[in-house]
């Protein structure tokens, strides 16, 4: 039986990796994307007949050296780290999802991370930011396996970052990862029987005119710019995201971000859309 090693990447008290605060000042930390993850993905590998270790079921910040000797330990065929990116320290625009691999790795290791990273963003409808190689990322570079680690979406943009809170969408990249590594296998990928996916997976709507309530809301955020959706200009919202979109326009964070925007655009001599 295949085992896939799942590393959900960071700790919890792991400085510096959350969200910049919401307008309520909660943030979120990045492990709490990864862990919940993580444990979507144990679950879908398992029903789809793959085996599972995770190397860093603790709540604290497992050494990398530790997570990567209990894969070799296990002998594992592959490795797969789950992380959320981020730019900076405050919100702004970068977004999508992108696949790291070794720069030394194989074709197989390659084609592993391309068929992942073509998977997930598919199933979460973000911007596919390709497959990329460092020379320097330790659960690469030491690990026996083939080895992926996954950004699922960036901290530091605020419509993925209320994304990656939502369960639907952590189950949505858990999913696509298993996909993306039963076309790896060759396994003919089962999905969820319809009922769990109903208690899981909110409905989502891809036009503002399809949105029961917060029309005008969602329309504002996306003609200032806040809001873009997928490339075809999907929205891809449910109705959770459309409230806090709706909490966050009352509590006045677009405006302040607005005014931020127009601010620096004046001292560099720009002219801002109103």
């Amino acid at each position: 039986m295949t085992l896939i090693a799942i590393d959900a990447g960071h700790g919890m008290d792991t400085p510096g990796k959350r969200t910049p605060p919401f307008a309520d000042g909660t943030i979120m930390k990045e492990n709490e994307f990864n862990e919940a993850t993580a444990q979507y993905l144990s679950e879908a590998l398992k029903r789809n007949g793959f085996a599972v270790v995770l190397v860093a079921p603790e709540k604290e910040d497992t050494p990398l050296k530790t997570r990567v000797q209990r894969a070799n330990d296990a002998k594992a065929d592959a490795y797969i780290s789950i992380h959320a990116n981020a730019y900076g320290n405050g919100w702004n625009s970068a977004n999508g999802i992108e696949s790291w691999i070794y720069d030394k790795s194989n074709a197989d290791t390659l084609r592993l991370a391309e068929d992942i990273e073509k998977e997930v963003t598919a199933m979460t409808k973000r911007r596919d930011r390709g497959v990329k190689r460092s020379s320097d990322l330790y659960v690469l570079r030491y690990t026996s396996m083939m080895a992926v680690l996954v950004e699922c979406g960036f901290l530091t943009n605020l419509e993925e970052a209320l994304l990656l809170t939502s369960q639907s969408y952590r189950k949505n990249c858990a999913e696509g990862i298993c996909k993306g590594i039963c076309d790896y296998y060759g396994v003919a990928y089962t999905a969820e029987k319809p009922q769990q996916q109903e208690d899981c997976c909110p409905k989502r709507y891809e036009k503002v005119q399809q949105l029961p309530y917060g029309r005008e809301v969602i329309q504002m955020l996306i003609d200032n710019g806040f809001l873009q959706g997928e490339e075809k200009g999907n929205l891809n919202l449910t109705l959770d995201m459309v409230r806090i979109f709706m909490v966050l326009y009352r509590a006045g964070v677009f405006e302040k971000e607005q005014k931020t925007i127009s601010a620096k655009s004046k001292k560099s001599g720009k002219k801002t859309k109103a």
